[in-house]
């Protein structure tokens, strides 16, 4: 998935500043996808050389004027091209499974400080997920069945989250077994 795909998803529905779509990415998009301020005005600015966007100047009293880009008939024909094509699975690249590669290299105690570290990030993850589910989901079967779907993005990434600290577990139980 590309961040311009993303981009055009977040401004199809409703016109946006660089700002706007940050803050958006933090409160609904946050278990989809990540970026950072500097990678979404860098696309967005791409993204209008490319004709899909266009931004429009709004006045701000007090404050610098700032840019609200709207989607392009071109850029919901990339839309929807991006969407009516099929995408592979994801590919894995996750670092920490090359590091158990080098198991007998990695000493014991930065293995232990890298997996409390993760389980306590991916607790936080699971608490994250939460707050969104009970703002933007309290519900979700009270909901039409296009407006649930986000939702099942969280619930997958909810899962997902709870298989890596599964597994953590396990990893660690066989390592404090081991010794």
């Amino acid at each position: 998935m590309s961040l311009r795909a993303v981009l055009l998803i977040t401004l199809k529905d409703e016109p946006a500043s660089g700002y706007d779509v940050l803050q958006r990415f933090r409160k609904g998009l946050a278990h989809v996808w990540n970026a950072s301020h500097q990678q979404i005005y860098r696309e967005l600015e791409r993204m209008y050389r490319a004709g899909l966007v266009e931004p429009e100047t709004v006045a701000q009293a007090g404050r610098p004027d700032r840019k609200v880009y709207r989607i392009t008939a071109a850029g919901e024909a990339a839309l929807q091209q991006w969407l009516e094509t099929p995408l592979d699975a994801p590919r894995v690249r996750v670092p920490l499974y090359a590091k158990f590669f080098a198991w007998e290299s990695w000493p014991a105690e930065a293995r232990r400080r890298e997996m409390a570290r993760l389980r306590e990030q991916l607790t936080e993850r699971l608490e994250v997920y939460r707050a969104i589910e009970q703002h933007w989901f309290p519900d979700p079967w009270s909901m039409p069945a296009e407006k649930r779907a986000p939702w099942h993005t969280l619930r997958l990434g909810r899962k997902l989250t709870r298989t890596w600290l599964e597994w953590i577990d396990e990893v660690t139980e066989e390592e404090d077994g081991a010794q």
